[in-house]
């Protein structure tokens, strides 16, 4: 992208940044948010553009990856599970984000599958994972989508998710500048 994509405006909402839209539509959704940075030069960054209630960690060890960063927020929460979503999906929509919260299991990741590909940043992963997280951050694995080799996961289906999300408009995520400028109204 060239540039931090948490900061960009979301599409058809200049006064909102990605970030901020993010936090506050899962502040409204879920009993518990925080954002995890990869550094504390990044949580300051984000800092200004969050409501002072979400709560701003940085990986317990910079440079590792988002297995790191789901690692550390699962580590710093207090329920026992969490929705997790890359800052990247502006068009997250309200009602998946329910119809996810109403799948959680306790000791089961939670996992959309759109277009065959499972959906590792827009998921619900349990407490209970933490080990084997740990054993993946042992074996020098940086990717969430490792755990699918070890872990319990109930996938939810494309029909499922167009039940509440009928173009699956959740799961764009916006990696470049073409990207960003195609949503641009």
């Amino acid at each position: 992208m060239g540039r931090d994509k948490a900061l960009l405006p979301v599409p058809g909402e200049p006064a909102l940044t990605f970030v901020t839209h993010l936090a506050c539509l899962l502040a409204d959704h879920c009993q518990e948010t925080l954002l995890v940075a990869r550094d504390q030069y990044q949580a300051q960054a984000y800092q200004p553009h969050l409501p002072s209630s979400i709560q701003v960690f940085t990986d317990q060890v910079a440079n590792v990856g988002p297995l790191m960063g789901l690692y550390s927020g699962l580590s710093a929460i207090h329920t026992s599970h969490a929705l997790v979503a890359a800052v990247d999906m502006p068009f997250l929509q309200p009602a998946l984000l329910n119809f996810l919260l109403s799948q959680a299991r306790s000791d089961t990741v939670t996992m959309p599958r759109v277009a065959g590909q499972e959906q590792v940043l827009l998921a619900i992963y349990p407490r209970a994972i933490l080990p084997l997280i740990e054993q993946r951050l042992r074996e020098g694995r940086r990717d969430p989508r490792s755990l699918l080799q070890l872990a319990h996961v109930h996938l939810l289906e494309e029909g499922q998710l167009r039940a509440v999300d009928p173009q699956l408009r959740s799961f764009i995520n916006i990696n470049t500048p073409e990207e960003f400028s195609r949503y641009q109204p």
